[in-house]
């Protein structure tokens, strides 16, 4: 078999040393874990590695065996077990390859929904929509996720998975007029300044991070808390927000400020589609202008954990100009702290925040469909019936979901790499004999990209003209496939060559 070799470019190499030897990749990303038992740390990666080979299974498949069942329902219901300490040697990780990445970091925010509504023994869930209904009960996380300017996931550097209080019984007005009063540290929104904060404490000195979210994240609490930590962010706008005129040009909304600025040229986006848009190209005219926020208005405990101060922000305007007949167009106001000038660096804003749809890739929030954690492990299938087994159930899958999203990201981003870079020797004879019925040829090596697309045939993925590239849910169905055939190759030479194999 032909070793795995490694390579210099540091986007590959920032994504791949933690192995790619079969799930080799686990004991490495988990060697840090600290259980506070060495037996549980054991267990910890032996259950990783049960499930990252058969990811879409039920726990007791993936496991194979009774005792191997047992150990990950033990696992999963240890206090010693927190999500906290599941997830930290995987942080590590991210902030080890995020300093070799050799550039900007983008770590994208965002929320996802577990429904458990179906599971009706399941304990300590709390409503996850707008009612207390059974049928409406689950988990929320929430993630920062570190992906390279080119899109390639590196890790998890924040996570939180909570379930919620019981929603108010209350009318628009008096939701109002409650959050008014309510400090931000008592509301969900809270969830976001905490990654922020986490964030700033995990990432690698000298690596420069830039935080991108959508227009949830989009309140005064939010810019104030990344001023004071010295975080830099890439925000969409909620609102067409009110403005210190004096300090904004004599504006006083943001769509004024905007209008007002000369349009500095035009660019080209791709708009991935999401199961309610096809995807496209679409051109956009692109502005800017520096704005001073004003803080809004607050009562009670809110009034005195909030800023007075106006905060000074750069806007960006991207704008579709023409698009297609029937079509929604592209229109986005985006908030940083970024320094932006010209046309080139505010260009570049905007490519960096159309790549926070990779962690939507992750997430999917449309309709509640997560086409890696929902579609792809099935998390909203386990049994195990108590919140807090399942939170560190979600958290172990998190982080077996984001490995399994690399494939597809560096086959896009270093398509004629040497797929050895990426895939084990097993795995590429393993996958070649599986599509082609032969072994693969020893020169040329095949790409990467020749790989993920025999991986994404055996997925059942058609590669016809109009298909496009494989996606995460079908490289998913095809690893899976593919780490049963190696595992058949496995004991297949251990029958025919006992003395080799041991």
């Amino acid at each position: 078999m032909r070793k795995s070799r490694r390579c210099e470019d540091p986007d590959v190499q920032a994504m791949m040393t933690a192995g790619t030897e079969s799930v080799e990749w686990v004991r490495q990303e988990l060697a840090c874990a600290d259980l506070s038992d060495k037996r549980l740390d054991r267990r910890l990666t032996k259950t990783a590695e049960h499930l990252a080979q058969s990811p879409s299974s039920p726990i007791n498949e993936a496991c194979g065996t009774w005792a191997g069942t047992q150990a990950a329902y033990r696992l999963f219901n240890n206090p010693k077990a927190s999500p906290a300490k599941i997830l930290k040697p995987h942080w590590e990780a991210t902030a080890a390859r995020m300093a070799g990445c050799g550039g900007p970091v983008l770590v994208m925010q965002d929320t996802v929904f577990f429904s458990y509504g179906r599971h009706v023994k399941t304990r300590g869930l709390g409503p996850i929509g707008k009612s207390n209904a059974a049928h409406d009960c689950g988990l929320i996380m929430h993630n920062a996720l570190a992906f390279t300017t080119q899109g390639v996931p590196l890790g998890i550097l924040s996570q939180s998975i909570w379930a919620r209080r019981e929603v108010p019984v209350e009318d628009y007005q008096e939701k109002i007029e409650r959050l008014q009063v309510t400090a931000i540290e008592e509301k969900e929104s809270a969830k976001w300044l905490v990654a922020l904060t986490e964030t700033v404490e995990r990432a690698p000195l000298g690596v420069a991070v830039v935080t991108v979210a959508d227009r949830e994240s989009d309140f005064f609490e939010f810019l104030t808390h990344a001023h004071d930590l010295q975080a830099h962010y890439l925000i969409r706008a909620r609102t067409d927000r009110k403005l210190v005129p004096e300090d904004s040009a004599g504006c006083v909304r943001m769509q004024e400020a905007l209008s007002d600025a000369p349009a500095l040229g035009s660019m080209v986006i791709e708009v991935p589609g999401n199961g309610r848009r096809k995807a496209r190209m679409a051109t956009i005219e692109v502005r800017i202008a520096e704005v001073a926020i004003p803080p809004p208005q607050r009562r009670g405990a809110a009034k005195t954990s909030g800023s007075i101060d106006p905060v000074t922000v750069t806007l960006i305007g991207a704008t579709e100009s023409s698009p297609p007949a029937g079509v929604e167009p592209i229109s986005w106001v985006l908030l940083t702290n970024l320094i932006v000038k010209d046309f080139a660096s505010a260009t570049e804003k905007v490519r960096w925040y159309g790549r926070r749809w990779g962690i939507e890739i992750w997430h999917q929030p449309y309709g509640r469909q997560c086409k890696v954690l929902k579609s792809g492990c099935k998390v909203e299938d386990c049994l195990l019936e108590e919140a807090c087994r399942l939170k560190r159930y979600l958290t172990l899958f998190s982080i077996i979901g984001v490995r399994l999203m690399h494939v597809t990201y560096l086959a896009r981003a270093h398509p004629d790499r040497p797929a050895t870079e990426v895939f084990s020797g097993e795995e590429i004879e393993a996958l070649h004999i599986r599509v082609t019925r032969a072994l693969p040829p020893a020169d040329p090596a095949p790409t990467l990209r020749e790989m993920v697309r025999m991986l994404g045939r055996l997925g059942g993925h058609l590669g016809r003209k109009g298909d496009g590239e494989p996606g995460v849910t079908v490289l998913w169905r095809g690893w899976t496939s593919l780490y049963e055939t190696v595992e058949t190759l496995r004991a297949l030479q251990q029958v025919v060559n006992p003395r080799d194999s041991g």
